[in-house]
């Protein structure tokens, strides 16, 4: 009858202890859930499913070989589903996770798949010197090698020379007035053309969200940025600093790495629009109002203490979910919960908003260690 669902964040720090904090946060959600159930009152021959569905996930994070990719690269989250009643299993490995959460209900959760999918995008990171460019594509689930170090003497003049044709012969004529500093800057800005051009045929070919660039020469990153077209210059993230030449292994760390350090200051500036949305009224605290905002689909931004939580209830076929009240009358299914956050992150989602994980104290703080949404349209809310 239930599906469990399970989202476990395997990043760096999350690894670093002995034994791993991942591994604490596991068995946690799941003695969380356990104690739940038997302070609730709730018949465990209901859940013997649920209870070997967590057997099976204990066991698969005890086995450190299951928390690599394919390739053999640390992934940085992974989501699991499992229905033990129906032998369904499904394992999804990701660059991250929005936190750290336990679900059972009657459907699998896969909506924070779909957002990390959507949220990450594709990347395309860049690593090039005036030779050579070596280009590799990362998703949320993958990273692959897309060019082998294209020769740009191929797609660029040598600089000092133009090249005509008379009577369809080739004419080559070098300038002599120039001196060594204007070839080597001529040269360098022939590269750093050559380079911007071939990433805007690649993102006519595979467009891409978010632009990494890297090179052992610091001149040729900004000299490349400047000439980039319109659509490709948008997207640029940021710079990274990886060997020539490099491997998917550096670049997949590499760019998890800056993710995380980008988040930091991504989150310097949600915490500004956030308190100019209180002061606007355009913003809420806490699980109640959150919920009220939700129902009603005007939550444009959901944020959330990912050591918040909160009992609940989830009212199905409805879809309704609170942490006090009744069911509406068509009720069929009620499902008790841990953790009402988790049923909300779903269901601003499922109505196309964002939700942001407050990592750094002062995010916290404004939302009062609870969770935060701003709203669409402003209302009241009372609560």
């Amino acid at each position: 009858m239930f599906y469990t669902s399970i989202y476990v964040s395997l990043q760096p720090d999350d690894r670093a202890d002995r034994p791993p904090r991942y591994l604490i946060r596991v068995k946690n959600l799941i003695k969380r859930y356990r104690e739940f159930v038997k302070k609730r009152g709730i018949e465990s021959d209901r859940l013997q499913s649920v209870f070997e569905d967590f057997r099976k996930i204990e066991e698969f994070f005890d086995n450190p070989d299951n928390l690599e990719s394919d390739e053999g690269l640390p992934v940085g989250g992974i989501a699991i589903f499992s229905k033990s009643d129906e032998n369904y299993w499904e394992v999804v490995k990701l660059i991250y996770v929005l936190r750290n959460e336990l679900v059972v209900d009657i459907h699998p959760y896969k909506l924070g798949v779909y957002a990390v999918e959507s949220d990450f995008g594709k990347n395309l990171v860049a690593n090039f010197s005036k030779k050579a460019i070596d280009l590799y594509m990362l998703d949320a689930r993958s990273i692959k090698h897309i060019t082998d170090r294209l020769d740009i003497e191929e797609v660029v003049e040598k600089p000092g020379v133009f090249k005509t044709s008379v009577a369809d012969m080739p004419v080559f004529r070098t300038l002599r007035a120039k001196n060594l500093e204007a070839l080597k800057a001529e040269e360098s800005n022939r590269v750093a053309k050559a380079i911007a051009d071939h990433l805007f045929q690649v993102y006519k070919s595979t467009p891409y969200d978010n632009l990494f660039l890297s090179s052992p020469n610091e001149k040729l990153v900004p000299q490349v940025l400047e000439k980039l077209h319109t659509y490709v210059k948008r997207t640029f993230r940021a710079e990274l600093k990886l060997s020539w030449p490099t491997n998917k292994r550096e670049v997949y760390l590499s760019v998890m790495q800056k993710t995380r350090e980008l988040d930091v200051e991504d989150e310097k500036q949600l915490l500004e629009r956030f308190n100019e949305a209180i002061a606007l009224e355009m913003a809420t605290r806490g699980i109640g109002p959150a919920v009220l905002l939700a129902t009603m689909g005007n939550v444009d931004t959901l944020i959330v203490d990912p050591d918040f939580s909160k009992e609940g209830f989830i009212c199905h076929p409805s879809g309704y979910f609170s942490f006090e009240g009744d069911c509406p009358s068509d009720t069929e299914v009620v499902v008790h919960t841990p953790d009402i956050t988790d049923k909300l992150v779903e269901e601003v989602l499922r109505m196309g908003g964002r939700v942001e994980v407050a990592n750094t104290p002062e995010l916290r703080e404004a939302i009062g260690h609870s969770v935060g949404a701003i709203m669409r349209w402003k209302m009241e809310v009372k609560v």
